[in-house]
């Protein structure tokens, strides 16, 4: 059985990330032009700042997959932004699952977060199954979202929320 490695994002990915970022299913399910370099990808996926948190999912080696998760501000500090995405070739085998559990584990245990949320294509079925056993709940339709091979898609907004983390007691 092979093991998929969660770990942070190195500058040894990025071509990997590029490679990813310009597969047609990829770009199908994010907000991503067609045909995007390198640039910006090294800043965006691995050099990010200290709200930022990104890992990457390995199959037997190579990074096939890649996930962030951005912790908001002020008022909002209770709450974090998922952006996830598996290489075409690797859908179905649980990397989109670990990773997403990662960020997770990450969030609830580590950083507090309350409410973590996403957008997904409405049509994106397999993200939606993967985020609703995940406990993401549908809070709205953003009709006309993104503009994908000249037709407007819908996106779903969705979230999962958990009560705020309680003070542990003395002894405990």
């Amino acid at each position: 059985m092979t093991q998929i490695e969660i770990r942070a994002p190195r500058l040894d990915d990025v071509p990997a990330l590029v490679e990813m970022l310009n597969l047609p299913g990829v770009r199908s399910g994010t907000v991503r032009l067609p045909f995007g370099g390198s640039a910006g990808v090294r800043e965006r996926f691995v050099e990010t700042p200290p709200h930022v948190h990104p890992v990457v999912g390995c199959w037997e080696g190579p990074c096939v997959g890649h996930a962030t998760l951005t912790r908001r501000f002020g008022r909002q500090a209770h709450c974090g932004e998922i952006f996830l995405f598996v290489h075409d070739d690797f859908w179905g085998r649980g990397i989109g699952t670990a990773l997403l559990g990662a960020l997770t584990d990450l969030a609830d245990k580590w950083l507090g977060l309350v409410r973590l949320q996403l957008d997904v294509n409405a049509d994106n079925s397999r993200a939606i199954a993967l985020y609703e056993r995940a406990g993401f709940e549908r809070e709205g339709t953003l009709r006309g979202d993104v503009l994908r091979d000249g037709a407007l898609v819908d996106s779903y907004l969705m979230a999962r929320l958990r009560p705020a983390p309680r003070r542990q007691e003395e002894g405990s």
